[in-house]
This record gives structure tokens, C-alpha cells and sequence, in this order.
């Protein structure tokens, strides 16, 4: 039986439409700008200007030689009369006589206003000057046909005819309008369309969907600008754990996880080598290894950041490093220096190390095929407890193919609506068809559910949030335990904590982790033990 294939799901993401909106926000705006031009070009080009003279006359019936007004009814009957007597041939054949031009070129029309005897004649032609003295023609003739017509009217002109100074004709600026707001309504429906449509993951729901690899860990969005007060010392910044208040809480806490499970890795099949890959340029694959190395070193344990992006090296950027003599990882792998000379860099007074280069290499593919890659880092293999592997992109460099050959295990970044979902499925292919060591996935800069409440300082769960502490408040993870933390009576290094190992509860003693067998150990007594009964990297023995 044929297996019946899965439906995609259309998920709608709201910080995806509206960055997708911010984006091509400058199209929105040429969209209404090539409308207004539009309106412009077909004026110039349909359009042709008319301009209309008018004249105001007032019709009235004469009684007799005492009462020269009739009553109103009749006024307007009669004037509804001249209004088709005005618009007969003879009348333009008349004024063309009067004017002497062989013609009456303009529109004459003759228009009653509905009840009362007033008549207005106007007359339109494309040029204003004209339009005036074909009127005036009419009025100076109009005489000799109304008295022929009715001997006992009265004609007057109320309102003598004046030159038109604008167009009659001209587009109202309604249209403008109108135009303009099709153009955005039609430009932005077709952008939030295309956004919605677009086959790329970009929920955490979206990945369970359309990506087929496990999902490794999942790191939320976290604003890459600086706060105000250092925004003029050094511009934009790494986004990097260790800076303490300049990342959130959840940002930090997301790599802390992925170490752990990198850490577990190590302890149950001894993996020691994990490349860090990426489908895709941008897609943030080296600030992810350096935080996972930070997480790593933050427990003691030595490693290792090996730059293999060497043509567009970015770790030194990151981490704000120069060059040094005998410390570029180019200068190694090309033979320049020997392995004893090499000096891998410290960070800071840490257990993390650098082996990174300051300038791109165009060598790195010639490197990898001859095996100088894989005899370099399994000669460090001894000295480092982690090696962390910063790849170049997968569509960038064929290299990395080989790359995951021969490391331990191999994790692929996968930033949210940024590579295509059938691509990022065909790179896990390639790799799963190469190694056996691959991971999985860790869906990088997730937004957090688009919601109202997100928007004011409150998450989905309901508990206050606030950039620099997370959802537990003004002092963040350790405010459990009042003001001084870790160091107060139960915290980390006091009596009862646990590195304070001889202690009554310490390590060694008979409720500690290491009292497992005896009359009250349990492997459940050590509280940072994960599920399966194994110590987690957050044990004492750093």
C-alpha cells in the first residue's frame, strides 16, 4: 500500500510577515509612486485640458406695459424653453458670423436650474480665451432668435462671462487617493501572501512539520543592538553569553541546555569533536559554537574553538581577537609554523581556546582533501576535553562534506525563515548519507508567539519577563535565594552547597552523589543528575 503523503501545514508567523513588511518596505513605497506616476503619464499622454466660460441669464415674462414680471411658474416653463432654443445651429451659426472665424468651434450648452428661471449657458473649448469670446458672441445674438420666439420675454444677464483660468475637466484628487491606496493595499497583500507562502521553517511547530532531523535545541531571538548608553563606543556586538546583562536569561539559558546535551554526548559514547554547520551564509552558525564553547568552558571543562570557515573567518570578529604571531590556525595547516610552535589562544583567564584565523585563507578545500585537517585535530583530541568546529556554510564550501567524516557528531544551525525547508532537507540527506554522527538541528532566532500580552512585558505563560533577568524578576536566577545568590547560606559555595564536598550534605558524605550505594544513596539524591541516572556536566568534578 502506497503511503499516503503528509500535508504541509500553512502556519502564519506575524514577526515574519512584519519583517518580511520592514523589508520591502521601500517597494510599498515605490508600488504608490509608480501609481501617482501613472495618473501623471496618462494625463500628459489621454488627457486633453477643457476650459469652460459661463454665463448666468434670468428669464421673466412681460405683462403688459405696467407689470413687467410674470409669476414664477411661467418664468421657469420659458426659461426651460430657451435652454433648447440656445442649443440649436442657428444660434452657433449666429455667433460664428458675430466672431468673423468661419466657425463656432467650442460646446454650446444651455442648462435651466430646476425651479426657478434662471438659465446658464456655457460654453467649452480647449482654449480658455476662446471659450470666453464664443459666449460672449452668443450673448450679443441671442436677441434676434428669443424675440422671435417669445415677444413677450424678458432676457437678462445676471452674471457676465469671465475667462477660465483651470481646466474644467481636471482628474479629481479623489482618484489620486483611491489610486494610492490600491497600490498599498495590492503591494502589501502580495507581500504577506508571498510571506505566508513561502516554504521556510519558521516556528518551532513549523520545524516538527517540514524539517525530517531531530530537534537539537531551540534558541530564541535576541536583539542584536546594543543598549543606548554603548551604542557610540563600539556600535553593534556579538551576541554573546558571557557578557552577562547584554543577552537575556532565555538567550543564555538555550545554550547552557544544548551544552548539557553535548556534554551528555561525551560521557555515553566518548565524543570529544562536534562540527557546528549551516545550509546557508547568515544564519548565525558561528555565534552559535562560540556560546556552546562559552557553555562548555563554564564548567571547567578545556575547549577547544577551531575556526574552519577560512574563507570568511568570524570568530576573531566575535570575540574582538588580533593577529598574533604563531597563533594563526592558516599559518598551521599550511606548514608555516609546526604543531610546537602553534600556541592556541586563551580567552581571557578561561578554560576556552581559540584556533581561529584573522584573515581568510583560499587553501582550507586542499587542507581537508589531504588530510592536514583531520591529523590537526586529532592531535589535539588529548589536550581538550570539547573541540568545537565552526564550518563554513554547506552550499558555500564542498568542503564540509568531508568535514563531518571525520569529526565525533555534527549539529546543523537552521535559522528561521531563511533557507528553504526542501533544502535544508536535502543538506541532512547529504550528511546522514556521509556520517552516522549527525545530531540533529538547532532551530536558531525564534521569535516568541506573537500575542498582545508578549508585546507589553508578559510571556506566554503569564509570568513578567524583562530583558536582562527572564521571567523570574529583578534578580534573575539567583534572586530565589535572596541577595547574595549562590554564596548566602544555601548557595552554591556555602556549607550545604554542593562543592562544599566534606560538608555533612557535601559530595563525599553519606547523603552526598557519591553515597549512591550506601543505606541512603540514591542516584536521584544529586539534583543536577539527568533522567536516565547520569551525573550532567554540571557535577563536581570540574
Amino acid at each position: 500500500m502506497q503511503e499516503k503523503k503528509k500535508d504541509k501545514k500553512i502556519i502564519i508567523e506575524w514577526h515574519s510577515i512584519f519583517r518580511d513588511l520592514r523589508r520591502n518596505l521601500i517597494f510599498i513605497v515605490m508600488s504608490v509612486l509608480i501609481g501617482l506616476m501613472g495618473i501623471f503619464i496618462v494625463r500628459d499622454s489621454m488627457y486633453s485640458p477643457e476650459y469652460s466660460s459661463v454665463a448666468t441669464l434670468v428669464v421673466s415674462a412681460k405683462i403688459g406695459n405696467t407689470n413687467p414680471y410674470a409669476n414664477l411658474s411661467v418664468s421657469s416653463e420659458m426659461a426651460k424653453v430657451f435652454a433648447e432654443v440656445f442649443v440649436q445651429p442657428s444660434m452657433r451659426e449666429k455667433a460664428a458670423q458675430q466672431l468673423e472665424t468661419g466657425g463656432f468651434r467650442g460646446a454650446l450648452t444651455a442648462k435651466a436650474i430646476e425651479g426657478t428661471n434662471l438659465l446658464q449657458l456655457t460654453v467649452t473649448t480647449d482654449n480658455p480665451e476662446l471659450s470666453y469670446r464664443e459666449l460672449c458672441a452668443v450673448l450679443k445674438v441671442y436677441p434676434e432668435i428669443s424675440d422671435i420666439v417669445f415677444e413677450n420675454a424678458v432676457i437678462d444677464v445676471i452674471k457676465m462671462p469671465s475667462m477660465a483660468h483651470y481646466p474644467s475637466n481636471s482628474m479629481p484628487k479623489a482618484n489620486a487617493a483611491a489610486i494610492m491606496v490600491f497600490a498599498v493595499i495590492l503591494s502589501v497583500g502580495g507581500f504577506v501572501g508571498l510571506s505566508i507562502l513561502r516554504d521556510t521553517v519558521k516556528t518551532e511547530a513549523a520545524f516538527a512539520d517540514k524539517i525530517d532531523a531531530k530537534l537539537f535545541g531551540v534558541i530564541p531571538h535576541e536583539r542584536k543592538n546594543q543598549p543606548l548608553q554603548g551604542l557610540f563606543r563600539r556600535g553593534k556586538r556579538g551576541l554573546l553569553i558571557n557578557e552577562g546583562m547584554a543577552v537575556s536569561l532565555k538567550f543564555s539559558e538555550s545554550f547552557y541546555q544544548i551544552a548539557a546535551k553535548l556534554s551528555y554526548m561525551q560521557r555515553m559514547s566518548g565524543a570529544k569533536v562536534f562540527a557546528v554547520l549551516s545550509v546557508a551564509e547568515n544564519e548565525g552558525k558561528s555565534t552559535v559554537a562560540a556560546n556552546i564553547a562559552l557553555a562548555l568552558a563554564s564548567k571547567g571543562s578545556r575547549v577547544l574553538l577551531f575556526d574552519m570557515d577560512q574563507k570568511k573567518p568570524a570568530l576573531y570578529k566575535l570575540f574582538g581577537l588580533k593577529y598574533e604571531e604563531n597563533a594563526e590556525l592558516g599559518d598551521l595547516l599550511s606548514g608555516k609554523i609546526t604543531g610546537q610552535k602553534f600556541k592556541a589562544r586563551q580567552y581571557k583567564k578561561s578554560t576556552l581556546y581559540f584556533a581561529v584565523n584573522t584573515a581568510a585563507h583560499k587553501g582550507s578545500q586542499q587542507w581537508i582533501s589531504n588530510g592536514t585537517v583531520r591529523r590537526t585535530i586529532d592531535a589535539m583530541r588529548d589536550e581538550y576535553d570539547y573541540i568545537i568546529v565552526d564550518t563554513a556554510p554547506i552550499t558555500v564550501d564542498s568542503g564540509v562534506t568531508e568535514i563531518v567524516q571525520f569529526v565525533d557528531k555534527s549539529v546543523l544551525v537552521v535559522r528561521t525563515d531563511v533557507v528553504p525547508a526542501a533544502t535544508v532537507n536535502d543538506s541532512i540527506l547529504t550528511i546522514n548519507n556521509l556520517t552516522a554522527g549527525f545530531a540533529g538541528c538547532i532551530l536558531n532566532d525564534v521569535y516568541p508567539e506573537f500575542s498582545f500580552a508578549g508585546q507589553i512585558g508578559f510571556d506566554e505563560t503569564g509570568y513578567y519577563y524583562t530583558r536582562h533577568y527572564g521571567k523570574y524578576g529583578k534578580y534573575g536566577k539567583y534572586g530565589k535565594y535572596g541577595k547574595y545568590g549562590k554564596y548566602n547560606r544555601y548557595g552554591k559555595y556555602s556549607r550545604y552547597g554542593g562543592y562544599d564536598r566534606y560538608s555533612r550534605y557535601g559530595k563525599y558524605s553519606r547523603y552526598g552523589s557519591y553515597g549512591r550505594y550506601s543505606r541512603y544513596g540514591s542516584v536521584y539524591d544529586d539534583p543536577e543528575a539527568d533522567e536516565d541516572g547520569e551525573e550532567t556536566a554540571g557535577d563536581g568534578t570540574e
